[in-house]
């Protein structure tokens, strides 16, 4: 047994086996504390339901209006004013609702309101509306017709099909078959089988039409949830791609910058090593060269270490460049493709950018083996003004519109936009097939 203190003076007494909702100690929100039916107050009168009464009315109503439109107030509107008519002045259907006014005048705004929450709470406004036309039934003369709360009746088992479980949908049809029943029993005078069978057909469709319409939400929400997770899917497949390219760029830009941080740091120590007796500041400064070259070298392995994966060690070798580009077409050609290969070898180009053209050829030339089927390939290297541009481009199907990115055309994008700041250009060739054409800036 455990007191809490709520913030009004009083005193609750809890204990068992049920949690106690988070709102009933304001200073103290202890969910390990337990409470009982028994529950005592102390020196305060007000009642212990009242927070959790305001707060599940705040729900209710929020949750109505939420769910309701115009036209459902229009709908309300109408049929309230019609079913008053006929009480007040004369009937429009039939016998219309006859017997005393004023309980007929508030049983049929019991009958109509609840449509305001159809959508909500589709079950509980079917059931209200129920009882109220038993009710009308019980209250007004024995020849009633109330044809206006019958289409009341038809708008409430729709929307219980169109909108509640299947489970509920299933009760409330249970519902409207006992409400039904009861009513013809007590308004039974002068009515034909067709004035009993006419409605009740009338509410089956409803029940039909509605479950239908549900059935048709359901695939909509499910395709519409698929759809959202092949969108996550293909992002996530997208990023890894990302991520293995920039990997094996990591690896790649490691080998070239080891490669000319060692050749630094040899070149330093063969000039320290020809320096003349007494020259002891060049000596300790070429030998701050080898060292920081040593260290920089450990860092770089450090860091790349954190990067590797077996599928990127697996690659471990030469880097290759331009000049290994014929190797590259000879082997298009022993698959069975017809290459053309018009390559500026220049040997002074940077070794990255050197890298990041063959890769573009090797990445485009797997590319045209997958998918293009296409019979020949043209590859272009060439000097443009201050950039190097790489150009493949084969005669097969080609596309249509935006090609649909995959894990090559990512990799392009990162070593030539993100690494050098070029431009990439992947889609439809000038005449046919497919296109692949890059602009490398060349820094000196």
């Amino acid at each position: 047994m455990t007191n809490v203190r709520k913030g009004g003076g009083e005193v609750v007494r809890h204990g068992g086996d049920f949690p106690l909702p988070s709102w009933w100690a304001d200073g103290d929100r202890d969910s390990s504390l337990r409470w009982s039916g028994n529950i005592r107050l102390q020196a305060d009168s007000q009642t212990a339901v009242t927070p959790y009464a305001h707060r599940v009315d705040s729900r209710v109503v929020r949750a109505v209006l939420a769910t309701t439109r115009p036209a459902d107030w229009l709908l309300v509107t109408i049929l309230l004013l019609l079913a008053w008519f006929e009480i007040w002045v004369e009937s429009i259907f039939q016998t219309g609702m006859p017997g005393p006014r004023v309980p007929l005048t508030l049983l049929a705004a019991v009958a109509v309101t609840p449509l305001l929450a159809r959508k909500a709470f589709p079950l509980a406004a079917l059931t209200v509306i129920c009882l109220a036309m038993v009710a009308v039934g019980v209250v007004g003369d024995a020849d009633q017709s109330t044809f206006v709360l019958l289409l009341g009746l038809l708008v409430a088992t729709y929307s219980l099909a169109a909108h509640a479980t299947s489970r509920n949908a299933l009760i409330g049809a249970g519902v409207v078959v006992l409400a039904a029943v009861a009513f013809e029993s007590l308004t039974f005078v002068d009515k034909t089988p067709v004035d009993i069978v006419v409605p009740v057909l009338f509410l089956a469709a409803a029940w039909i039409v509605g479950r239908e319409v549900h059935r048709q939400r359901e695939r909509a929400r499910e395709a519409a949830e698929h759809t959202a997770l092949l969108a996550r899917t293909y992002q996530l497949e997208t990023d890894g791609a990302v991520a293995a390219e920039r990997t094996r760029i990591a690896r790649e830009l490691h080998d070239v910058v080891a490669h000319a941080i060692s050749v630094m740091g040899i070149q330093a120590g063969a000039a320290r090593r020809t320096l003349a007796p007494g020259q002891t500041e060049q000596s300790e400064a070429l030998l701050d060269v080898e060292r920081l070259g040593r260290e920089a070298l450990e860092e770089m392995r450090r860091m790349l270490g954190v990067l590797r994966t077996e599928e990127v060690d697996q690659g471990i070798g030469p880097l290759p460049s331009l000049a290994e580009l014929p190797t590259l077409a000879a082997d298009a050609r022993r698959a069975g493709l017809e290459v053309n290969l018009d390559a500026e070898m220049e040997s002074d180009l940077p070794v990255g950018l050197q890298l990041t053209a063959y890769r573009i050829v090797q990445e485009a030339l797997t590319n045209v083996r997958k998918h293009a089927q296409a019979g020949s390939v043209h590859i272009r290297i060439c000097r443009r003004g201050p950039d190097l541009e790489v150009t493949v481009e084969d005669d097969g199907k080609g596309v249509t519109g935006d090609p649909e990115p995959g894990n090559g055309l990512f990799g392009m994008r990162e070593r030539v936009v993100a690494l050098h700041q070029g431009t990439l250009y992947a889609g439809s060739g000038d005449d046919k097939g497919f296109l692949v054409r890059a602009l490398l800036p060349i820094k000196d």
